[in-house]
């Protein structure tokens, strides 16, 4: 983001990961822009804030209270580690912390100098403030809250500068201004971050969990002094603020603060400042109060400064007491040692816990990617040979390549995914593989390889840092079992997949894709792509689908370089055993199907059966013929005229079936005679029939019950079976259990056979059974950022024979779609209609507010959802082009 800034980009906020305020992010840029795009240049913004917190807090407790508190509240944050890390972080929380102190600094000095120009430069200060963290919105009313603590203590001095104050806030808005009308545009992009988070406070009030509430109230109230924050990515998990001694001057400075922000000693000249310590503190450990139990060192960042200088007053008052009661020649000796030697401990232990704890832990390591920079270093001072192309294995492998990596040598470096990835060069070329300690190479790609074992190198302390496997040419390629060509449209070329010997129901396999970059795809940006896998029984039917990222981006591709990909591949268990074929496709991260040419089929494989072992029959279970037992059916209880059911059977062979079943499914009404419906339907014939089944074996059957749209209607219908003997059709006896599957829930709706009155009649047919009788159109909110209101009318010649969806186009005179609305007509289902029906279907278009003014075509059409065919569309007996009906051109403008 601090890269783009520039060149007409000049966000407001910056959007990406959740949403960040700009403040922190423009210094940055102006850091890289001056200093080049180092390290150093990323971590100095941050590092020159924290240093400057530290001068502020100086400033800040001299002029509010004496040289001694601001000196030692400014020598506590230098050495301390909560801000000493908050400084290394290189997040912009750093710069609410300074400027935070900033606007409290000038602000104050604007009242005590009584001068315009402090009080209008803390007014920017104030403003700006607004642009660095979400937990600056608390600030301006800890400033309204001081300035009220003004008027209520020091009301002449106050009245006299009124106008300033009320000066300094104007131009406090007015810097905010830009970035309030964008949170008043966007609420929703603006808060994400807060709205991803679980918040305490509405589990309280809205739930009535007080609990959660009073865990994140006691979270903030221990981390003082007890248990601090837990996540080793911010902090040293779980060490407090202070150690126990300065716990202790802080709480007595809390107290101080407390009692003398109310006292009318000397006057209460100094209440306000107290009362400033405290509602600046407090404000900035709300957020953490009212969302999770862990105390967020980051959220916090903006209490750095008055935590400190509360420390700083209490350790003061504790001076100033023992001052009163010894010679001061002897409490200012003890007080300077004390202060020494504790700022000596603090460093001291900030300098273990930093660079010896939390540098070296595991997961500060895994979380800053420490193996890359290890890896890195490891490159650098040991080049490898020329001509070896090296890879780096990483989980995020899209996000992070090739950015993250600093590697000074001009030696071209590879990425790939080592999830389900390995990348296996160009069969010209010997390998170097780089595997970092937060990575596992998949076993199945070490066997494939013979990647036995590989070179680890350590860390500084010994720990290990990542593996290098080198690989000789010829066996970085293995060449797939079963070869193919699909060529996909700016993609890798599928050129084979591997699959186990034998496939057994219930199982889930490795399955290897093997791709290959065709010499005019290189040099491409990266994108994300979704290879799916599909298992396709041999009449079509979908049993199972896994879609894994191709982990190889384009980055890094170079002309014939080759990739595996493994992807888990389940072959369910109620798959009928027989031929089998895997279907692979590409989508991009949209979910739009890439385009391609060639077989993206596989030869037929055979996919056998494993019987049972732990069935058992239980006395509810139906069972016919002694034979075949009915564990379990799938399908919806919703019986609606003209909406087909799909029914899953599944079933147990408890021995071997001798002849060959039919289902019968029966639809009845309560307390009739005979079925309404009777549909009768063979298993698996040409496929795998009952005959073929071993004893044991499980096998789910698939069935449509056709349900037609004029189907007579009746009280509580239910569902139904009987198994049949194909070569009789006579029923076979039901041994157990009752044949009922269900009770079905009748859904009807109402038919309207009128015609209404129509603006714009018409006599456009789509297809053999869909009639247009015509439209109204309201076209007065027709421009950028309105809205057509289409209402169409349909009407059946004859029940349809599937289920269509409307599309409704407005179109550009070169084609381009600006608005669109898809969905089925009237809410209704086609298939359901009966013959004369009246389908009135209301649609609202909504158009873009980047719509350009002027003339589009509004056109309409049928398709089917499933494969996206169109229905073919006839006006006045002449056919449509591109089975679409053009209704009328409309105006869209103001």
């Amino acid at each position: 983001d601090a890269l783009r800034v520039g060149a007409e980009h000049w966000p407001i906020f910056f959007e990406g990961n959740n949403g960040r305020e700009a403040l922190f992010l423009y210094l940055t840029a102006a850091s890289l822009r001056l200093l080049g795009q180092t390290v150093f240049a990323l971590r100095l913004p941050a590092a020159l804030l924290g240093t400057g917190s530290v001068w502020l807090a100086w400033r800040i407790g001299r002029a509010n209270f004496n040289r001694r508190a601001g000196l030692l509240a400014a020598a506590l944050i230098a050495v301390s580690l909560w801000p000493v890390m908050e400084s290394r972080w290189a997040l912009r929380a750093v710069s609410l912390t300074f400027m935070a102190a900033l606007t409290v600094y000038l602000l104050d000095q604007a009242f005590r100098r009584q001068s315009a120009w402090r009080w209008l430069a803390g007014g920017v200060a104030l403003g700006l403030t607004l642009y660095t963290y979400i937990p600056a919105r608390l600030m301006p009313l800890v400033i309204l809250a001081w300035m009220g603590w003004l008027f209520w203590t020091r009301r002449e001095a106050a009245k006299r500068q009124w106008r300033q104050m009320a000066a300094a806030l104007l131009t406090a808005l007015l810097v905010f201004l830009p970035f309030a009308w964008y949170m008043w545009q966007f609420p929703d992009k603006v808060n994400q971050r807060a709205n991803s988070m679980t918040v305490a406070l509405d589990l309280a009030v809205k739930q009535g969990d007080w609990g959660a509430l009073a865990a994140s109230v006691w979270g903030v109230l221990r981390m003082f002094s007890f248990w601090g924050d837990v996540d080793w990515r911010y902090h040293v998990s779980g060490t407090p603020v202070f150690d126990p001694l300065t716990s202790l001057f802080f709480y007595i400075g809390a107290a101080l603060c407390l009692w003398l922000a109310f006292s009318r000693k000397d006057g209460g000249e100094q209440r306000p400042s107290y009362a400033l310590l405290l509602l600046w503190a407090g404000a900035m450990l709300v957020p953490n109060a009212i969302l999770e139990a862990n105390s967020s060192f980051l959220r916090a960042a903006g209490a750095i400064v008055p935590i400190y200088l509360i420390t700083a007053v209490g350790f003061d008052g504790v001076a100033a007491w023992l001052q009163n009661r010894f010679p001061k020649i002897v409490t200012d000796k003890v007080a300077t040692a004390v202060v020494l030697i504790g700022l000596l401990l603090t460093l001291t232990a900030t300098y273990h816990r930093y660079v010896n704890v939390w540098r070296n832990q595991a997961d500060v390591r895994r979380i800053y990617q420490a193996d890359l920079t290890e890896i890195g270093r490891f490159l650098n001072q040991n080049p490898p040979p020329e001509g070896t192309r090296v890879y780096l294995a990483d989980s995020y492998v899209v996000d992070i390549a090739p950015r993250t990596f600093a590697y000074a040598s001009d030696f071209p470096v590879d990425w790939f995914s080592i999830n389900d990835s390995f990348a296996l060069g160009n069969g010209r070329e010997p390998l170097w593989v780089i595997v970092g300690v937060n990575e596992t190479l998949p076993p199945e790609f070490a066997q494939k390889l013979g990647l036995t074992r590989g070179t680890v190198y350590p860390f500084a302390n010994g720990d290990p840092a990542f593996t290098l496997y080198q690989i000789n040419p010829e066996k970085a390629v293995w060449p797939p079992q079963q070869p193919m060509n699909v060529d996909f449209a700016a993609n890798p070329r599928l050129i084979g997949l591997d699959l186990p010997a034998e496939l057994y129901r219930g199982e889930t396999i490795p399955l290897f894709l093997h791709w290959q970059i065709p010499p005019d795809r290189t040099h491409l940006s990266n994108q994300i792509v979704f290879a799916k896998v599909q298992v396709v029984d041999g009449v079509g039917n979908v049993w199972s689908e896994v879609e894994s990222l191709l982990g190889y981006p384009q980055e890094s591709w170079r002309a014939d370089d080759r990739f595996a990909q493994m992807l888990p591949l389940e072959i369910p268990d109620a798959m009928p055993p027989g031929e089998a074929y895997l279907r692979v496709s590409l989508r991009d991260f949209a979910g739009k199907p890439v385009a391609m040419t060639g077989e993206n089929q596989s030869e037929a494989f055979v996919v056998r059966s494993r019987p049972l072992t732990d069935f058992t029959l239980t006395p509810e279970m139906p069972l016919f013929d002694d034979t075949l037992a009915l564990r379990d059916t799938i399908f919806s209880s919703q019986l609606m005229p003209g909406l087909d059911i799909d029914i899953g059977l599944d079933w147990v062979a408890v021995q071997r079936p001798s002849i060959e079943y039919k289902v019968q499914f029966q639809l009845w009404y309560a307390g009739e005679d005979a079925p309404f419906l009777t549909q009768t339907a063979a298993i698996w014939p040409d496929v795998y029939p009952p005959t073929q089944w071993q004893t044991g074996e499980a096998v789910r059957s698939l069935h449509r019950l056709i349900v037609p749209a004029d189907m007579p209607l009746g009280e509580k219908p239910e569902l139904r079976i009987q198994l049949l003997d194909s070569a009789t059709g006579t029923a076979v006896p039901l041994t157990q259990g009752d044949n009922k599957l269900a009770d079905m829930t009748l859904a009807t709706r109402d038919h309207s056979y009128e015609i209404p009155p129509i603006s714009q009649p018409l006599d456009a047919q789509f297809g053999d059974a869909i009639q247009l009788l015509g439209y109204d159109l309201d076209v007065g909110d027709a421009q950028p950022g309105g809205a057509l209101r289409l209402t169409l009318y349909w009407q059946a010649l004859a029940t349809p024979p599937g289920h269509y969806t409307v599309f409704t186009h407005v179109a550009a005179a070169d084609g381009r779609i600006v608005a669109q609305l898809d969905g089925p007509p009237g809410g209704t289902l086609t298939g359901t209609w009966l013959p004369g029906e009246v389908i009135v279907d209301e649609r609202e278009i909504l158009l873009g507010a980047d719509v350009e003014d002027g003339r589009y075509a509004l056109r309409v059409g049928l398709y089917d959802a499933g494969t996206g065919e169109r229905l073919p569309v006839t006006l006045g007996g002449e056919a449509q082009a591109n089975d679409q009906l053009v209704l009328t051109e409309i105006e869209i403008g103001p």
